[in-house]
């Protein structure tokens, strides 16, 4: 009856002392926001967190110089705001609401509602 009680202690100190794995995150490394890039995952400046554009987007457009690719919109709360995910567009383009649709502070790129769908002009 001793001998299985020393055997289980020892083999409990023995798993206490070992090291600890580091955690990894599945699906590979998290970029600067700790979002997962493989996981389709980017981060959202108007949501403060990661998204799946493709998942979330409240506008889904063709890329107008390459239909294989596709461009997602993230809308503010309030509609204020219209955040674009692109593959020619830095990360943090956002654009503020103007007439007839939405415009970047430089004015390079423009997201506008016609009578059919959304266009975007960069």
């Amino acid at each position: 009856m001793l001998k299985p009680f020393m055997t289980l202690s020892l083999t409990a100190a023995l798993m206490a002392c070992s090291p600890t794995s580091s955690e990894r995150a599945i699906g590979g490394t998290t970029d600067k926001h700790g979002c997962l890039p493989s996981a389709g995952q980017s981060y959202s400046y108007l949501k403060q967190q990661c998204v799946q554009p493709f998942n979330v987007a409240d506008i889904t457009l063709e890329e107008p110089a390459n239909a294989t690719l596709a461009v997602y919109v993230i809308l503010s709360d309030d509609k204020a705001q219209a955040e674009v995910f692109a593959a020619d567009l830095p990360e943090k383009t956002i654009l503020n609401v103007v007439k007839g649709g939405y415009v970047s502070p430089d004015k390079k790129v423009r997201l506008r509602k016609t009578e059919t769908a959304w266009k975007i002009t960069k």
